[in-house]
Parts: structure tokens; C-alpha cells; sequence
């Protein structure tokens, strides 16, 4: 048997006025999408535990199959392996944003920088890592403005808020708090000033948060027993990906934003299933649309998943005796609000071994036939049941 997930970030949504009260998945043309719902079945998987933020690491983590309470440290750390930086325990790694404040840096305008270019990102953190090393803070590049600073040896003990959870809000009521915060800021204060004299588009500073430590995962084999590979752009996906010990496939061309190799990322991920048992695709576009506010953009990545990625892995299935598919959002990133929500995300599982129900298209109010209240059990049903 080969399992394929395609993890469509962000995808599910609230209803929207100016669809005439539809949601994204609704208005937008998914033929592909409603045929596996028509053909497969359909349920509602909850992917944030009680009481935990809605973030891509938690909800990828409950997708991938790996309980959020037991195994989550942080979210910089997942990234962090995907580089390749090998943290100690008394180390820290957070994610730093290259962002866009206002002009007198009192509100968050933009958590990406307004989506910063790759070079410009790059020259941004080798010169803050040249300002910053020998005090003990390490900045690493990422994919655009994803980036990264390592803390070592230190005894931080501080919480952070997400910059794409308070575009537009004044920042003053959402910086880190807690022991060595004091530290964070002073580092943030510092670069944004070096960041402002730089040619850096409409960058003007960097915003620390999504703290952690190293985790210690079991291996997918183990778990689940069967072999594996992890097909993403952006380093979070990676690193749970390299802590799963996953192969970790990087394809030319896949930018974790709304012009990524949406076809690419589909074909290598159908290659690997000729030597490994199952796939993770995690495709970021319908997130940093919804991040944006862009109803357009967000129509568009939902419909070049169908069109162009779709036919791909489909047809690519179709080679072998045996395959399941499940297809589904990890959080909703509501047009309205431009950040997470915790609600359960509609998905479909499509295959052998899969009785299709009474679902005929696919969207946010599908009537489930599975309802998996924990999130992670998602991967045992997914890869080990008779879903009859």
C-alpha cells in the first residue's frame, strides 16, 4: 500500500459576503478535490489539542501522527533541524520574521517584510549574525523572511506572539514576556535600527518569537511502520520531517508563497513512492493567502492544487496495485481574520480499502463519516484501518 497526505495549509475557511456567503473551498473551481470526496470518505479531523495555539508546527505534528502534548518543545526547533543546527539542551532557537513596521514602529504592517526577496533576506541575517555572534546570538537564513536565531546556554524562560497573529495591531501589548525577554528586545531593538540604514525592499526590522527547545520524536517507522518522505518548502515541515526521520526530498522552485512549484512538488513526491510507503506533500500557499486577506490569491492556490497538482499524483497513483489518499487543510486561516483557528478541518480519504459515503463535493461543511477528536490518531486510521 502507498499513502499520500497533501497537506493544504490554511485551505479551510469562514463564509465570505463577497462570495455570496461561500467559503474559499466552495467558490473555487476544485473538480479534482469534489471527485475524491465524491469517491472517498469524508470527516472532520481536530488537529489542535484543548488549550494549545493553532499553529502549523502543532497541526502538522497531529497530521504527521505525533501527539502535540507529548512531543511539542517549540516551533524554531523543528526549523532549526531542517538547517541542520544542532541545539544542546540548554540551548534555545526562535524564529525571527523579517517584518514591515509602521513608520514610527509602534504597529505590526507586515509579518513577511511585504514578502521580502531571498537576497535581500539573506543580507539582512548575515549582517545581523556578524553584529550579534559574539554576544551569543546566532542568525541563520531560512526561505525569504523565515529565518532564524539560536540562543546558547542560556536559561530563557519567556512566551511570544506570532507576528502574522497581529497585523495591524500596535505591538506594545504583544511583546515576549518572561525571563530573558528583556534580552529579545533589546536584540530587536538593535537590529531593527541596523535593518532601517540597509537597502532591504520594505523591510525595516525582525520580530522574535516561536521559542523552543529540542524535542525528542520517535521515528515514523517506528510508530507506524512503514517507511517514508516529507515533500515542503518551508524548514518547519522539514524539520518534523528530519525528526521523523523521513527523507526530506527539496524541490527547484517550491518558495512556500502562492508562486511555488505547485506541479514539481507533486511529481517528486509521486517518484518517491516507487522506494518508500508513504508521502507527506505540504503545500503553504493557501496560508500566506489567508494571511494577506487576498480572497483572489486564496482562490488561486486552492484551484492550482486541483488543476495542476491534482491530475499529477492521481495519475501517478494509478501505477500502483494499492494507494490511499488523504487530502486536508491542517488549521482554517479565515480571510477575515488573517491568523488561525483551532476549529476541526474537513478532509477526505480517498483509495483502496475506502468506501465512499454520502458526501458529493468537497468543502468545509462535508457530513463526516469519521470524526477523530484527537488529531494525531489521524495517521494510525489513515495508514492502518479498514475505512469500510
Amino acid at each position: 500500500m502507498k499513502y499520500f497526505v497533501l497537506l493544504c495549509d490554511g485551505m479551510a475557511d469562514y463564509r465570505i459576503p463577497q462570495l455570496d456567503d461561500r467559503t474559499i473551498i466552495e467558490y473555487a473551481n476544485i473538480p479534482n478535490m469534489d471527485y475524491l470526496a465524491k469517491n472517498g470518505s469524508c470527516g472532520k479531523i481536530h488537529t489542535v489539542p484543548e488549550g494549545m495555539y493553532p499553529g502549523s508546527d502543532i497541526c502538522n505534528l497531529s497530521v504527521f501522527g505525533y501527539d502535540p502534548r507529548k512531543y511539542y518543545t517549540g516551533r524554531s526547533p523543528l526549523e532549526a533541524a531542517s538547517k541542520g543546527i544542532d541545539l544542546d539542551d540548554n540551548d534555545m532557537s526562535f524564529r525571527c520574521n523579517i517584518v514591515t513596521y509602521s513608520e514610527n514602529y509602534s504597529r505590526m504592517k507586515d509579518f513577511s517584510g511585504e514578502h521580502v526577496s531571498q537576497e535581500t533576506a539573506d543580507n539582512i541575517i548575515k549582517r545581523l549574525n556578524r553584529e550579534f555572534k559574539s554576544e551569543g546570538f546566532e542568525f541563520y537564513s531560512g526561505v525569504g523572511y523565515r529565518n532564524l536565531m539560536i540562543v546558547r546556554n542560556c536559561d530563557y524562560n519567556l512566551t511570544s506572539t506570532p507576528p502574522h497573529d497581529i497585523m495591524g495591531k500596535n505591538i506594545s501589548e504583544y511583546l515576549p514576556v518572561g525571563r530573558g525577554a528583556d534580552k529579545l528586545m533589546a536584540v530587536m531593538k538593535r537590529a531593527n535600527e541596523i535593518i532601517a540604514e540597509m537597502e532591504s525592499e520594505n523591510a525595516n526590522g525582525i520580530w522574535l518569537w516561536g521559542e523552543g527547545r529540542k524535542p525528542i520524536m520517535d521515528l515514523f517507522q517506528k510508530l507506524y511502520g512503514v517507511s517514508g518522505s516529507v515533500v515542503a518548502a518551508v524548514d518547519l515541515i522539514k524539520g518534523i520531517g528530519k525528526y521523523a526521520g523521513l527523507d526530506v526530498i527539496n524541490v527547484p522552485g517550491a518558495t512556500g508563497f502562492i508562486d511555488t512549484n505547485f506541479e514539481g512538488k507533486a511529481q517528486y513526491a509521486v517518484k518517491s513512492l516507487e522506494n518508500k510507503d508513504y508521502v507527506f506533500v505540504h503545500v503553504e500557499a493557501p496560508d500566506e493567502a489567508g494571511h494577506m486577506g487576498s480572497i483572489e490569491e486564496k482562490v488561486n492556490a486552492v484551484e492550482n492544487i486541483d488543476k495542476i497538482m491534482l491530475p499529477v499524483i492521481m495519475n501517478g497513483l494509478d501505477n500502483f496495485d494499492n494507494f490511499r489518499i488523504l487530502l486536508t487543510p491542517d488549521h482554517p486561516t479565515p480571510i477575515s481574520l488573517k491568523t488561525h483557528v483551532a476549529d476541526p478541518v474537513p478532509a477526505i480519504i480517498y483509495g483502496s480499502n475506502v468506501k465512499k459515503d454520502e458526501n458529493v463535493s468537497y468543502s468545509e461543511f462535508i457530513t463526516p463519516s469519521f470524526d477523530i477528536n484527537d488529531g494525531y490518531k489521524i495517521a494510525d486510521y489513515f495508514i492502518n484501518k479498514s475505512i469500510i
